[in-house]
């Protein structure tokens, strides 16, 4: 009898801690879950060059592409950047070594609802940084110049609403890619170019995880990189963030597609409107004399995927395209203002 007293009185010491835990602070109070995260791209990298660059004698410049833009293009993700608020306040924050497609990790927080936030692979580009605290406020952000080398990995990020019970649980969180990347590959159609360099300009600065829209803050202009096939091809190729309209775009063409003869709405794009989301401009010099070619593309760039334009050099050293989507305005025997970057 004296035992069971003594077990009752531990209880009833015991109660109001677990009652103050339930249904008061829960601070103090908090439950291990999983969350399993795996990397999403939208496009297949080879599948896509290789189709548009189907050519027998395209196949060289498709295979140094794939090879060049192969660490942009990965669902390998090295490092991953973990975010969970309360509303708008941040409520606990951590990071891992991903070094993968897939990895699941046990977190302890307090049992509540969470809005998460999940950036992976922001470590490993050097032209993105993370920025801000707040829900809101979280960003990836392209480094703030002028001018900046491509990127050279893929960043990817995800938003999900998190329930953490008492019981515990799991969730799985798909990453999905955040920058894309842009190919001009030219057939130099004879022409002995001393050299061939551009540059590409109208890219979103920045994308705001919570909200996953892009921001176009800041006109940074993206040096190109080159490469050549050694077989009469040059491709000029960049990583990037993604352009301007691409919403109002692509409404248009299911607009046009389903109700062609149906007037469309003033407030958003039309094609001709669309014109000049993004520019490239590409510098060609032969015999001496340089030639600015402006290609200015109508087609918004979405975020995961590449674009493939397919040009040659002209008679006077100029870039040509018969890309519908794609004007190209040339200046001949260009002369530079000084040695300075190029803007756009």
């Amino acid at each position: 009898m004296k035992k069971n007293n003594k077990i009752l009185a531990l209880l009833a010491l015991a109660l109001p801690s677990l009652t103050s835990c339930i249904n008061e602070d829960l601070s103090g109070c908090g439950t291990d879950f999983g969350l399993t995260y795996n990397v999403r791209l939208r496009t297949n990298l080879r599948s896509t060059l290789y189709g548009e660059l189907s050519a027998p004698a395209e196949q060289a410049v498709a295979e140094r592409l794939a090879q060049a833009l192969g660490g942009v293009f990965t669902d390998h993700a090295s490092d991953l950047d973990l975010a969970f608020y309360t509303g708008e306040a941040p409520a606990h924050r951590e990071a891992h070594e991903m070094d993968g497609s897939s990895a699941s990790y046990t977190i302890y927080l307090p049992s509540a609802d969470y809005n998460h936030l999940a950036i992976a692979n922001a470590g490993a580009e050097p032209q993105v940084s993370v920025e801000g605290d707040a829900y809101s406020a979280l960003c990836l952000r392209q480094a703030p110049a002028d001018t900046i080398d491509s990127h050279s990995s893929g960043v990817f990020a995800a938003r999900r609403q998190l329930r953490v019970a008492d019981a515990g649980g799991s969730f799985n969180v798909d990453l999905y890619m955040q920058n894309s990347a842009v190919a001009l590959v030219i057939d130099l159609n004879g022409h002995q170019l001393t050299d061939i360099h551009g540059s590409l300009s109208g890219m979103a600065s920045a994308f705001a995880v919570a909200d996953s829209t892009y921001s176009f803050d800041r006109n940074t202009v993206i040096r190109a990189s080159r490469l050549d096939d050694g077989q009469g091809r040059v491709a000029l190729y960049a990583a990037c963030f993604p352009s301007r309209g691409h919403e109002a775009y692509e409404d248009y063409k299911a607009y046009k597609t389903y109700k062609p003869n149906k007037p469309y709405s003033p407030n958003k794009l039309t094609a001709p409107e669309a014109s000049a989301l993004y520019r490239l401009v590409v510098y060609t010099t032969e015999n001496g004399s340089i030639t600015e070619s402006t290609l200015s593309v109508s087609e918004p760039l979405r975020a995961g995927d590449i674009k493939v334009i397919k040009a040659r050099i002209g008679d006077g050293g100029q870039v040509v395209t018969d890309a519908p989507e794609v004007g190209v305005s040339v200046k001949l025997d260009w002369k530079p203002g000084g040695d300075h970057d190029i803007e756009i």
